[in-house]
């Protein structure tokens, strides 16, 4: 019995097929056709049945049917390797190039069989018992398949039994083509190749191609082509590229970069994020001389929410640089912002703080103090989502919606492929472009805004609120574990300006404390002159807020802190008296007199009880004092005068002359 179309081929196996089908559906007498308990789709038809012209037919066209059957079994015993799959796959050569897929299959198969083939080898029993074959035969049919079957292997018995050797001895890799190895290479010097590619100078290929033959030549070295060079230079990339183009080309290209979390999967404040920021707007300085006055720009420095890409605070100045001041400003703008969003008394704080590397000497103190801060890598641009907010769809169209009628907004930067923006019509209206200062304010405080307040809307979501609405609802769904609340001293303690006139402190009077601020003076009180008055002539520093002066904090940095809080001024005349100043002065008055019995109660607990006539002798203590001893001498006195008459002492003449 034999599978009449098993190995056919072309148009042979195409006829055969169909000569076939015909007989099996006539029911010829010629042939006797069998089910194959495979598949039933195959025609089988016994061999032994058929007539002598079809058997020599059949031996023509496929081969002696007996050796089909005797090979059979072998092909079944060989069995896929997938150690060896996977050693091909990840096989690298010249500098990390991969094997063909082609080649991959074709080796894998070749170590299939040679498995088979040792494990035969060790089992020569095998051979008798499953295939009723004897040694002879066995190896001629693995030729005859090796050949039949185009196997890359030995299709000769002794070149067969070297390579199992080999295969033995040295595993996958003796099955390797030699063009896969570094055989192109050696014809090559590597290193002086290399030099020439990765010269700061980024040399042409043509060039490099000219200065390595060169240098061939005198070394008696094989001369290349430009061809060469260039494959070579794709191939090096990742190694010369620092020093072709750069650490920042390299880092941009080939260091790994961190894959984040959608930031939508933080909630609020888990991460803020900031940077500094160009405007893109032109103003116009009427008094700067020049073609250049209407092309004049305003840095700005932006503090961002990453969970939404939500603007929380910013600074800006008419600059091409920020300073560190703008920080400052910037993150105590958003500190008055998120409080306005909470909705709450209190201040809030993130947990974490992302910044790049400018200004660290001043920055990463103040960002380590917030919350958070883990120093960025040198040159990563990918550091957060910061970047990716200022070239979001969102912050375009911000921008552009704030230059709808100034036409002043002058598009993305000029190496980029699309402007984004009509540099005809933007040079046509630059007579009409806002002024610097209060007119560049407003332009820029509206971009702000629609960044906050504009829909977030993307192509799937016209209807999407905007940010700062999906803010506040993802505030109102946190517990309080997901907050940093600090007090108001804190707050003035991270976020104020010192004020420190020419490098001096200020003095503490008993009118308080009254700094003069750029060229404003301020008066504070302190919080409690009764427990406080110890601190009169304390040398302090004034720790203010700009956005809120009524109350500032007071601090020597050592054993002085508080908020005092802006002076209670008391009409002089009773005309000018107003609801409630009448009650605001009691208060004051009230906390004069409790100062002096404080001080009254400290000196009579150091001298255990008031010697009234050596405190009037003394004529030192203040008058209220003065009076009240006076009081109780005068007392005392009308108490004795009852009992007993004295003669008058010297101490009743001196009261005489005092009254007087």
């Amino acid at each position: 019995m034999v599978n009449a179309i098993a190995h056919a081929t072309g148009k042979e196996k195409e006829k055969v097929a169909v000569y076939l089908r015909k007989a099996k559906s006539t029911g010829t007498k010629c042939w006797t056709f069998l089910n194959d308990p495979d598949d039933r789709r195959r025609v089988l038809v016994q061999y032994e049945a058929l007539k002598e012209e079809y058997k020599k037919m059949v031996k023509e066209l496929f081969g002696n049917p007996y050796d089909h059957m005797a090979k059979e079994p072998i092909l079944k015993m060989v069995q896929p390797d997938q150690k060896a799959e996977a050693f091909f796959l990840s096989y690298v050569y010249s500098d990390n190039r991969f094997l063909p897929t082609e080649h991959v299959t074709k080796y894998v198969k070749a170590a299939s069989w040679l498995n088979m083939l040792n494990e035969i080898n060790r089992n020569k029993k095998a051979i008798k018992k499953q295939l009723n074959l004897n040694l002879d035969q066995f190896w001629c049919h693995v030729c005859d398949i090796i050949k039949s079957e185009g196997i890359d292997l030995p299709a000769s018995y002794q070149r067969l039994r070297n390579k199992m050797t080999e295969y033995q001895e040295k595993g996958y890799a003796c099955l390797i083509d030699w063009r896969f190895g570094n055989s192109l290479a050696r014809k090559i010097d590597d290193d002086v190749l290399k030099k020439l590619l990765e010269h700061p100078n980024q040399y042409d290929d043509v060039m490099v191609c000219y200065l390595y033959n060169n240098w061939a030549n005198q070394n008696n070295r094989e001369v290349i082509g430009a061809r060469i060079v260039s494959l070579r230079r794709k191939e090096w990339e990742h190694e010369i590229i620092a020093g072709r183009e750069g650490w920042n080309a390299f880092n941009e290209k080939y260091v790994r970069q961190v894959k984040g979390l959608p930031a939508r999967t933080m909630h609020p404040l888990a991460l803020v994020e900031c940077d500094d920021y160009n405007f893109n707007y032109y103003f116009t300085d009427p008094d700067l001389p020049g073609s250049g006055k209407d092309l004049q720009r305003y840095v700005g420095y932006i503090v961002a929410d990453s969970s939404i890409g939500l603007v929380l605070g910013a600074s800006y100045r008419h600059a091409k640089a920020p300073v560190f001041d703008m920080v400052r400003i910037a993150w105590l703008d958003a500190m008055y912002y998120i409080r306005s969003l909470t909705g709450s008394d209190q201040w809030y704080l993130p947990f974490e703080v992302k910044a790049d590397h400018w200004n660290q000497k001043n920055a990463f103190p103040f960002f380590e103090r917030i919350a958070r801060f883990v120093k960025p890598a040198v040159g990563n641009k990918h550091r957060g989502y910061i970047e990716q907010l200022f070239g979001s769809d969102h912050a375009k169209r911000a921008e552009k919606l704030a230059a709808h009628n100034e036409l002043n907004y002058n598009g993305n930067n000029l190496t980029a492929r699309h402007a984004g923006v009509n540099r005809e019509v933007l040079k046509a209206n630059a007579k009409r472009r806002p002024l610097i200062g209060d007119h560049a304010s407003e332009q820029i405080d509206k971009f702000l805004y629609y960044m906050r307040n504009i829909p977030a809307i993307t192509k799937n979501d016209l209807e999407a609120p905007g940010r700062e609405v999906q803010w506040k609802q993802r505030w109102n769904e946190l517990c309080d574990d997901q907050k940093r609340s600090i007090t108001d001293l804190q707050f003035l303690h991270l976020f104020g300006f010192s004020h420190t006139p020419q490098g001096r402190s200020v003095t503490i009077t008993n009118r308080g404390i009254e700094p003069v601020i750029y060229g404003t003076k301020y008066s504070y009180d302190l919080p409690d002159y009764v427990t406080m008055q110890h601190l009169i002539g304390s040398k302090v520093t004034v720790i203010y807020d700009p956005y809120d002066m009524s109350r500032v904090l007071i601090t020597d940095h050592d054993k002085i802190r508080f908020i005092a809080r802006e002076a209670s001024l008391q009409p002089r005349a009773l005309v000018y008296q107003y609801d409630g100043s009448r009650k605001a002065l009691d208060m004051i008055l009230n906390e004069k007199k409790a100062q002096v019995q404080k001080v009254a109660a400290l000196s009579a607990a150091r001298t255990h009880e008031i010697d009234s006539k050596a405190l009037l002798l003394a004529g030192l203590a203040p008058k209220e004092l003065l009076a009240d001893a006076e009081q109780a001498y005068n007392e005392e006195q009308n108490s004795q005068s009852k009992t007993t008459e004295e003669e008058p002492t010297g101490f009743d003449v001196y009261k005489n002359i005092f009254n007087r």
